[in-house]
């Protein structure tokens, strides 16, 4: 509907009340229409000389329901209730109503001398429209909500989008969805931050966008209303101890301290990484363990303290725990376990790893499949579910869902393919899978055929032929080289290596073939190249 009002451009509300009617099955054809008459660009023309005062202010094109209702009366003398039954047959596609209705205006219009065939075909363009027809009092309704949300969503993005996600929280594929759409907005999306974050999501004095801290499961009402009374009091937490000490322990659990540290909302604590709060601390089997432990002490010392003579614990009484050492988790672990708590990736993408892999050699996203019918699919993604049992027959077989970027899609493998493939769709495996989006052999919907499957850090070694390194001719000195030099020396291999070198001001392009030299395609190398900045692609 967009790029429609962008060339409608719109000086009344009128505008956007007609094409919010015509925005449907049916009448949209006529959308192209509608805007060139108003332009200019076209000629306005009638069904009817006896229509043109009706039809005036819509350009010649039947948009509401009541014009469907009016031109029955003009053209052949119905009756108000008579044209509103003709009105709701024609929306519910009552056939043989419809037919007598056709033959009583035909006649009705006929006595009013327009000749049979005339009569026909403005019935027919009625019946066109009131199929899915709109009347104006609805559309003017919409319009006003559809010109406050675009000027919203125009003039304050962030808050606009903020409010949205709120809004569909609870909806993972409607959270997606909108998430791509600030993507494109420009708009960047930050995770839980329990400094910052607020219930839902806000809006930071950066503009950015901020999880709410209860998107997080495990992470209730209750805990942050806790949280945002003692920030709100005594502002933001220094540190995990600063945290232990001042909250509720009883509402602040060990469950719910986990969540926010699986979810990212306590990674503003830059000095401890995710892993090391689940690593073993002295006597506790973790950090977490250790911390809640330490703030129980402390508020029990600083209750006591309280009605003691001196009033003050001191330093003696309480040490912190140490903060143990613990490689960070792989980024895929990070990942999976952020998804566990937010039910998306926050802060990556398993996919993120496979840049090269998911531009060369896919060729649809999950949320564009339906875009390929009967078209042979190469998506990349990741395992985000996995369900294997047997059929009524004692057959093995399995349903899986696997996401990408754009949202996730369901999978079922049946005997022979589960055999071949199964193995491969493991939760948390990130694949690459070709097959074809077809209709199932009852017609009854669509159905994805897998034809093979791989890991996706196998494909650009089993898939690539050739290397292409695109260099700039005033980009190319001794450092460069000796950088590809560098990497070229660590992975001699199989696939051919060509450069593409260029001149941008004179438009010239050299494409060269290295004869003496073939390199090793993986996931590591291609990693490598784009750490160095080198540009490239596979083929």
């Amino acid at each position: 509907m967009q790029k429609y009002l962008k060339d409608l451009k719109p000086t009344s509300m009128e505008d956007l009340i007609a094409m919010n009617a015509l925005y449907r099955p049916g009448p949209m054809d006529y959308i192209p229409q509608f805007i060139n008459r108003k332009h200019g660009r076209e000629k306005t023309e009638y069904p009817h000389e006896w229509l043109e005062e009706m039809l005036a202010p819509t350009n010649g094109i039947m948009v509401y329901q009541e014009q469907i209702m009016e031109a029955a009366r003009i053209m052949a003398d119905f009756s108000l209730g008579k044209a509103d039954s003709l009105r709701r047959a024609m929306g519910k596609k009552k056939v043989e109503e419809m037919q007598k209705n056709r033959e009583e205006f035909i006649e009705g219009a006929l006595k009013k001398g327009v000749p049979v065939e005339k009569s026909g075909e403005i019935f027919d363009i009625m019946e066109k429209f009131a199929s899915y027809g709109f009347n104006r009092s609805h559309a003017a309704a919409y319009s006003v909500v559809a010109y406050q949300t675009a000027y919203l969503k125009a003039h304050y993005p962030a808050e606009f989008m903020a409010s949205v996600l709120t809004h569909n929280k609870n909806n993972l594929e409607t959270i997606y969805f909108f998430l791509r759409e600030c993507k494109r907005m420009g708009l960047k999306v930050l995770g839980p931050d329990i400094n910052e974050s607020k219930n839902d999501f806000t809006v930071n004095a950066a503009g950015q966008i901020r999880f709410g801290l209860t998107a997080l499961k495990g992470v209730g009402e209750g805990p942050v209303e806790e949280i945002l009374r003692e920030k709100a009091a005594r502002g933001p937490f220094k540190s995990v101890f600063d945290l232990v000490e001042r909250l509720n322990l009883r509402t602040i659990n060990k469950k719910c301290l986990e969540s926010l540290i699986l979810g990212g909302g306590l990674d503003c604590f830059s000095d401890i990484d995710r892993a090391q709060y689940f690593a073993p601390s002295g006597k506790y089997e973790s950090f977490i363990e250790a911390v809640l432990k330490y703030g129980n002490t402390y508020k029990e010392q600083t209750q006591s303290a309280a009605i003691s003579l001196f009033g003050d614990i001191g330093d003696s009484y309480l040490v912190k725990p140490e903060i143990p050492k613990a490689d960070p988790w792989p980024l895929i672990e990070k990942l999976e376990k952020e998804r566990e708590m937010t039910g998306i990736y926050l802060s990556g993408h398993p996919l993120d790893d496979y840049k090269a892999e998911v531009n060369s050699f896919t060729n649809c996203s999950l949320a564009n499949i339906e875009n390929f019918r009967a078209s042979k699919i190469k998506v990349a993604a990741i395992v985000t579910s996995s369900n294997s049992r047997v059929d009524k027959k004692g057959n093995p077989m399995g349903s899986f869902t696997i996401q990408d970027y754009t949202g996730s899609f369901d999978i079922t493998l049946f005997r022979e393919d589960y055999q071949k493939f199964g193995h491969l769709f493991k939760h948390g495996n990130v694949i690459y899978v070709e097959g074809l989006w077809k209709p199932r052999y009852n017609n009854d919907g669509m159905i994805f055929n897998v034809t093979s499957a791989s890991m996706l850090s196998d494909v650009a070694s089993n898939f690539t032929e050739s290397l292409t390194i695109k260099l700039p001719i005033s980009g190319i000195d001794q450092l460069k080289i000796n950088q590809l030099e560098k990497v070229f020396s660590k992975k001699t291999g199989k696939h051919r290596l060509k450069f593409n070198l260029y001149d941008p001001l004179e438009n010239i392009t050299l494409q060269l073939l290295s004869t003496e030299r073939k390199v090793n395609v993986d996931t590591n190398f291609l990693t490598e190249l784009e750490k160095l900045g080198f540009e490239f692609s596979l083929t």
